[in-house]
């Protein structure tokens, strides 16, 4: 989507979506109303057409695959996004997670902050006010959620919700007493089962919710 773009033609930039596709943590900066050299609007049927695009590169192999039946993934978010999601009151916390790409994949899921912070965002004054002096957690595991649903850009769904992203809807929030550090991915992946050992022997009021489904398959550790 570079800047020389014709106002009217549709926009299918192959870099752009090879790093989307891969990217761990997509924003949907792509596809609001300006370019990123911001010289000039896109048009609603360019943004359409981008949000198709993306829709195909979606449906290439992840780190995990859709028809991997794992019951529990991890999803790596920059802080001070991964924070707010962990923050178990659900009336101030942030349960839309906004993402270019979209998965038919539904079950138990690991929030995984990255190791690198979304610095713009902490600048933010609503961001800043339910953080307070809260100390951003960098490259662990920070909370337990249930993906529930994804659903296309259908407005401002809540305050959190991005235009120009599907909506991932999160459930269920409990926030780790004790981070776990891990290295993240891209895309969705699977946690092993000694990062989920190391998080339920941390957490014990997790253990419930975090069977070792490698386990209990007979899988290797």
């Amino acid at each position: 989507m570079a800047s020389h773009l014709s106002a009217h033609a549709p926009v299918a930039d192959s870099p752009l979506l090879a790093r989307l596709s891969r990217e761990a943590i997509p924003t949907g900066a792509y596809f609001r109303s300006r370019t990123p050299a911001g010289a000039r609007l896109l048009t609603s049927e360019q943004q359409h057409h981008n949000l198709q695009l993306l829709a195909t590169a979606s449906n290439r192999p992840q780190t995990a695959p859709d028809h991997d039946r794992t019951p529990i993934r991890c999803l790596t978010i920059r802080p001070p996004w991964s924070d707010l999601i962990a923050i178990e009151d659900d009336r101030v916390a942030k349960r839309i997670e906004n993402r270019v790409w979209t998965t038919h994949w539904r079950g138990t899921l690991l929030i995984h902050a990255g190791a690198e912070v979304d610095l713009r965002a902490t600048a933010l004054p609503y961001v800043r006010a339910r953080l307070d002096d809260y100390e951003l957690v960098r490259g662990a595991v920070v909370a337990v959620a249930d993906l529930t649903g994804i659903h296309d850009d259908d407005g401002p769904c809540t305050f959190w919700s991005d235009p120009g992203c599907f909506h991932w809807e999160l459930a269920r929030v409990q926030r780790l007493t004790t981070p776990v550090p891990a290295r993240g991915a891209q895309r969705l992946w699977r946690p092993t089962p000694r990062l989920l050992r190391q998080i339920t022997d941390a957490n014990p009021h997790l253990s419930g919710r975090l069977t070792d489904p490698y386990t209990a398959q007979g899988a290797g550790v």
